[in-house]
């Protein structure tokens, strides 16, 4: 009855509002999609183990394996856009240099995005082109699709620059080329810079796990004593706790340092 009561409890404390729900179709982070297996693998440890400690070491290495994977999902979903945004960019200078009107070179740009680009640009790319060929707008839709696409957001407003002034577009598109190039250039520089710290990183995360392991060998027992509750339960927890924070606190500033 107290394994189900303590279930109970961690559902509606983890599981979102129907308010949060509907945040999980929104462009943003994700999070609330793990919460069901986080919460579920607490569960599942505190009623296979009846460990306290062991249940809330099981649900912080899972949040943080669950935020490490989106991390890297991000990232891997940042940089196709950036590469899609420079061949869209690309192909529209083109056509413009060659004589071709906006609403062409827009449209025809759009379908030279590459397959490998994300969802989320090639549909923002779809909806620029449809209002280019209306004769609408560009540059206002490129602001509002700048949302889920950041990268067309240079672009939006060096386009609008050319509607107001009457200056010739070929140009800034080139300037907004220019400034992803030099970004995708520097974080690559800035990315093979900071392979050393990642490793330093991820060998520093796993000191423990050898710590742990040396002790076995010697004839230790460590495990027993981390997942036996008590003492060795608080130290799980706290140690567990402070290699997850500073596995991600590292990720955070290595990311932010190759921006």
């Amino acid at each position: 009855m107290s394994s189900l009561v303590l279930l109970s409890m961690a559902a509606a404390i983890f599981l979102p509002s129907p308010a949060g729900r509907v945040l999980v179709s929104s462009p943003g982070p994700r999070i609330y999609l793990w919460l069901p297996a986080i919460v579920g693998l607490g569960a599942g440890s505190f009623l296979i183990i009846g460990k306290l400690s062991v249940v809330l070491a099981a649900v912080i290495a899972a949040g943080t394996a669950a935020w490490t994977l989106r991390d890297i999902r991000a990232r891997a979903s940042s940089k196709r856009r950036e590469a899609a945004a420079a061949a869209f960019l690309g192909h529209l200078s083109g056509q413009l240099r060659a004589g071709s009107t906006i609403a062409t070179a827009v449209v025809r740009a759009a379908e030279e995005v590459p397959e490998s680009a994300p969802a989320e640009f090639s549909a923002a790319v779809a909806v620029v082109a449809a209002q280019a060929r209306r004769g609408g707008s560009a540059a206002a839709t490129l602001l509002e699709e700048s949302t889920t696409a950041p990268e067309l957001a240079g672009l939006g407003r060096l386009w609008g620059l050319a509607d107001r002034h009457g200056l010739p577009l070929a140009p800034l598109v080139e300037q907004a080329q220019s400034g992803i190039d030099v970004r995708v250039r520097h974080r690559n520089a800035i990315s093979a810079t900071l392979q050393g710290p990642q490793a330093s990183a991820i060998t520093l995360t796993l000191l423990p796990v050898a710590g742990i392991a040396m002790g076995s060998a010697m004839g230790a027992d460590p495990l027993g004593l981390l997942l036996g509750g008590g003492l060795g339960g608080v130290l799980l927890v706290l140690g567990l706790s402070l290699v997850c924070t500073g596995f991600i606190w590292s990720r955070k500033i290595i990311g932010k340092a190759a921006q």
